[in-house]
């Protein structure tokens, strides 16, 4: 877990210890499956969620371990700055893109989109031109915010992926970054998806679809978590309406049929880890592996890039406590032949994040050569 976020989060404005303490426990329910998630996740952090106070420990988890949210909210905007897009791109695979798309008198533009099996990622933008807009987007970006830690850079929106000639998005369920920056009169948009499973076809002709863009008011959205929140013993369920939706649906038919890139992996330097599987693309990588877990433990993964801490990976970790298996993926293109990455499984405070002893660790290096 990143100590570092956590650091942030304690110096913005706290929530209370007991309600911390509430949310922590929610938080393990969902890794012990106590929680069920659904199978498609829409991007979306506030649009009239009605969310649970489940879902706020679980929102807790994605910003804590270091996923693509917290990531991105971390770092420059585009998905240039994604690990995995920036190989792909330093390879000289085109990911550039200029597609405009207008519905309901409003104009986006493509201009970037990479994909494999298993992960997707683009880049958009539309003139601000929006009055009521540029007043919500002050309002979420405000250094005089409440609660900061809310989705400060994050962008509701509504996607869609198909293939040619099939109606049915292709995405099952995965984790899902969206940001923003503006700079001047324009407003950009990246989003970076993670499937679970490899849903988009080697050969596939694809389309995306935005279907809306929505933005709740900042103020009011704090003040609901405040409300719901004030009573540690009887936590309610909170939820804000949208202050502004762009609904439509701008279609982009993508040029770049999906990266098959692999590479095999070697994995040396292991320490009590067993049973490591590793599958990897031009965009990311995926590992496996089974760990010995202590009853009441909490198992949390730091990941070294060349034996740093590595800041700018997005980190996705499930943990099943039942089979003592942890599954992660980062964004470890196959590309990628010359760094080495460490992956150390730790115990850590539940509340803290704070890594109290090493569990184990191993090392993954991909082999230099063609890629398959």
């Amino acid at each position: 877990m990143d100590k570092k976020l956590i650091d942030k989060l304690k110096n913005e404005k706290e929530i209370p210890k007991e309600v911390m303490e509430k949310l922590t426990q929610s938080r393990t329910a969902i890794l012990n499956n106590k929680i069920k998630q659904d199978k498609k996740i829409k991007i979306s952090y506030t649009y009239k969620i009605i969310i649970s106070i489940a879902l706020a420990a679980l929102a807790l988890v994605f910003i804590i371990t270091k996923t693509p949210v917290g990531a991105a909210i971390e770092q420059a905007f585009g998905i240039s700055k994604d690990s995995g897009v920036e190989i792909v791109e330093s390879n000289q695979i085109p990911t550039q893109l200029d597609i405009t798309s207008i519905s309901n008198g409003r104009e986006i533009k493509l201009t970037k989109f990479v994909s494999t099996k298993k992960k997707f990622a683009f880049d958009y933008q539309f003139n601000l031109d929006d009055e009521k807009l540029k007043e919500l987007l002050q309002k979420q970006s405000s250094p005089d915010r409440k609660f900061k830690k809310m989705s400060v850079n994050a962008q509701d929106i509504d996607i869609g992926l198909f293939t040619e000639g099939d109606t049915e998005d292709v995405r099952g369920g995965g984790m899902y970054s969206s940001t923003f920056r503006v700079e001047g009169d324009t407003f950009y948009g990246s989003v970076v998806v993670t499937l679970n499973r490899e849903d988009i076809p080697n050969d596939a002709k694809l389309s995306l679809h935005i279907y809306k863009l929505w933005w709740t008011d900042a103020e009011e959205l704090d003040q609901a978590f405040l409300e719901a929140t004030a009573d540690p013993e009887n936590m309610q369920p909170f939820g804000v309406d949208p202050a502004l939706v762009y609904e439509g649906d701008w279609v982009f038919t993508i040029d770049y049929k999906p990266l098959t890139q692999t590479a095999k992996t070697n994995i040396t330097n292991v320490d009590n880890i067993t049973d490591i599987r590793v599958k990897n693309d031009a965009l990311q990588t995926s590992v496996k592996f089974v760990a010995p877990m202590s009853e009441g433990s909490f198992p949390g993964v730091t990941l070294y890039k060349d034996g740093i801490e590595s800041e700018n990976q997005s980190l996705g970790t499930v943990v099943d406590f039942e089979k003592g298996e942890i599954s992660i993926s980062f964004d470890f293109s196959a590309l990628d032949t010359t760094s080495v990455y460490t992956i150390q499984l730790n115990k850590v405070d539940d509340f803290t994040g704070e890594a109290l002893e090493e569990i184990g660790h191993f090392d993954l290096q991909n082999e230099a050569g063609p890629p398959k």
